[in-house]
């Protein structure tokens, strides 16, 4: 072990070196202060500019395509501001379960408080719109006349961020686009399946089929634009809303899966007008096509929601039916074709 006690020579140079150090301390303690008192002064000139600023980010606008760049920022505390707590919830639920369709969204709320008030939830949804806070968008379908949907616009997804430092779920219409290619007919598509499902005559209904297509052994698919599973056994049943904009040549390869998938050809139009004028003459005009025959085992039905809603899927559901074994004109037909 090392003897305590130093020569002259050795505590002098240890004296020196305790000295740098001290020298040292003291300019890194004064560095501090001054970067301290520096970081105070910016503080105070920041707040002397006003509230917090945050430049929104880009984001998949579901009614429109995002902008490259945007000029303005948003002036958070503005907004905070003018909510109130209805406000933020919107802001809150439609972020956090995508829900778009008001009636989603106000159910969420009935669910989330039996005690919420829906005037306020209608003040507060008309609110963020015209604070461009929300995006909306009405929707004239066949069972309720004005639907109305609700996305987060860049700035609410913005204030939501900022204030509940997480990231938005994608808007229910971002999947309806995705799955349908537009929401007039993603919509209605899923106006059917809740009318289908609220029959009681399926064990499921699905409207997002996609990623789970009818596969054939010839390699080719079919995609529904809804599937039911029945209540007892494995035979599907497949409906098509069809608003009547395919080619003729498209809608034909359709039809033509359709009779691998299924022996019942189920299409629904959103209205009688659009029954008589668009599907009818597609649907003629294939099972001229295919011409008479007792070797097709299969028949075609049309008919609209309204329809659908009066009688539940009872053979009276369906206004035109076509049975290609025995003639290529309708076997049943109760509309005026001349109407329209």
């Amino acid at each position: 072990m090392r003897d305590p006690y130093y020569t002259p020579l050795e505590l002098s140079e240890l004296t020196d070196r305790v000295g740098a150090v001290e020298k040292k301390a003291k300019k890194t303690a004064d560095e501090t202060y001054n970067l301290r008192k520096e970081l105070e002064q910016l503080k105070a000139q920041l707040d002397l500019q006003g509230p917090r600023i945050v430049q929104p980010r880009l984001y998949q606008d579901p009614m429109k395509k995002p902008s490259k760049s945007m000029a303005h920022v948003v002036d958070l505390m503005d907004f905070e501001s003018k909510f109130d707590e209805t406000m933020w919830k919107m802001v809150e639920v439609i972020a956090t379960t995508g829900a778009a369709r008001y009636p989603d969204i106000e159910r969420i709320f009935y669910e989330q408080d039996p005690a919420f008030v829906e005037n306020r939830l209608r003040r507060a949804a008309k609110a963020l719109t015209e604070m461009n806070v929300l995006n909306r968008k009405e929707l004239k379908l066949t069972l309720a006349p004005i639907t109305i949907l609700y996305s987060l616009a860049e700035i609410g997804v913005c204030l939501y961020r900022e204030k509940f430092n997480a990231c938005p779920v994608p808007s229910e219409m971002v999947k309806v686009i995705k799955e349908h290619d537009n929401l007039e007919h993603g919509y209605g598509i899923l106006e059917l399946a809740q009318l289908l499902a609220n029959s009681q005559q399926y064990k499921a209904v699905y409207a997002f089929n996609r990623d789970h297509p009818v596969k054939f052994n010839n390699g080719t698919q079919y995609i529904p634009d809804i599937m039911c599973t029945p209540l007892e056994g494995k035979t599907k049943t497949y409906f098509e809303y069809e608003r009547g904009f395919h080619t003729q040549k498209d809608f034909n390869a359709k039809c033509d899966k359709m009779c691998i998938a299924t022996r019942i050809l189920n299409f629904v139009a959103p209205n009688q007008k659009d029954l008589v004028r668009k599907l009818y003459p597609l649907v003629r005009d294939w099972v001229k096509e295919k011409g008479v025959s007792e070797h097709h085992n299969y028949i075609v039905r049309l008919t609209t929601p309204t329809e659908l809603r009066k009688c539940y899927l009872s053979n009276h559901s369906w206004k035109i039916v076509f049975d290609p074994t025995q003639s290529i004109e309708p076997v049943r037909c109760e509309v005026d074709l001349d109407k329209f």
